[in-house]
């Protein structure tokens, strides 16, 4: 699209429409008769964090980059990678110049918004039957393993949820569910296999962590029971037990000896806890 037919929003104070301050600054602004959300990228986090936070994700995560160009760049990517496999996420609004004080252009995304309750909290919502919402959990596992598997068969490292907890899915007025955080991804596309099993366990782990105590048992007997793929649900608990990389397993195992590594609410006792569930329905 020419220059001459990009849509312009002016916005003389961003700061009546902050929704969010964490890295990056969300805002909710007015679009189009509606609303839309404006993410910068060049958020709260001062240029000396940003540097350092970067240099750790790209050399010793195996992650891509913090900084905001790249950020914007992978957000994109992913939203249309994943929209292209049939999941639903944020529209974007790409020929839309924002001109307002702190947006840098090149440094912020306009997207669509949507007001919808996250998942991790219509689980934990106990005014509603608990059966209707294990349902809706079994359909969410589902969909969650087909991303799995569409990730593993195409050694496609975008399609794994790196910031992975059910706060970062959304659920319609349909019941269909709508992903969203894409700013960063793991880099390697051998290792596809093993950041599934990675996120398999993240997301669990946060899921015990949004919900009741008493539902917990439940949820862990559901996701093994219910997750599609047998031998990913098997694999995944050993990639925080056993990883198949000797020099993280040995680092693990020290890891899971220490404070915090014995607690319980650790993700070592999460994934012994999934895994004696899994091995029980063999």
């Amino acid at each position: 699209m020419s220059v001459a037919e990009t849509e312009r929003l002016e916005i003389a104070d961003l700061e009546p429409y902050l929704l969010l301050k964490n890295g990056n600054f969300l805002y909710k602004v007015p679009f189009r008769g509606g609303w839309a959300v404006l993410k910068v990228y060049y958020g709260s986090r001062s240029w000396p964090e940003t540097w350092l936070k970067s240099m750790g994700n790209v050399w010793f995560e195996g992650q891509t980059s913090y900084m905001p160009k790249t950020r914007l760049k992978m957000e994109l990517a992913c939203l249309k990678l994943w929209a292209k496999h049939g999941f639903r996420v944020f529209e974007p609004y790409e020929n839309v110049e924002v001109v307002a004080p702190d947006c840098p252009p090149g440094g912020y995304l306009l997207i669509e918004y949507v007001d919808a309750p996250k998942l991790e909290v219509v689980l934990a919502d106990e005014t509603k039957p608990l059966e209707e919402r294990l349902d809706l959990y079994r359909r969410w596992l589902k969909e969650w393993g087909r991303r799995h598997e569409i990730a593993i068969r195409e050694r496609e490292p975008r399609l794994v949820h790196e910031n992975g907890d059910l706060g970062h899915v959304f659920v319609l007025e349909d019941e269909t569910f709508l992903w969203f955080d894409f700013e960063m991804v793991f880099r390697s596309k051998s290792k596809v296999h093993e950041y599934v099993g990675h996120e398999i366990v993240q997301f669990v782990w946060q899921l015990l962590r949004k919900t009741p105590p008493d539902m917990h048992e439940t949820l862990l007997e559901e996701t093994a029971k219910h997750y599609p793929d047998r031998e990913l649900i098997r694999f995944a608990p050993d990639v925080f037990l056993k990883h198949p990389r000797l020099p993280v397993r040995a680092a693990r195992s020290i890891d899971m000896k220490r404070k915090r590594g014995r607690k319980p609410s650790s993700k070592y006792n999460l994934a012994r806890r999934l895994k004696e569930h899994v091995l029980r329905l063999g």
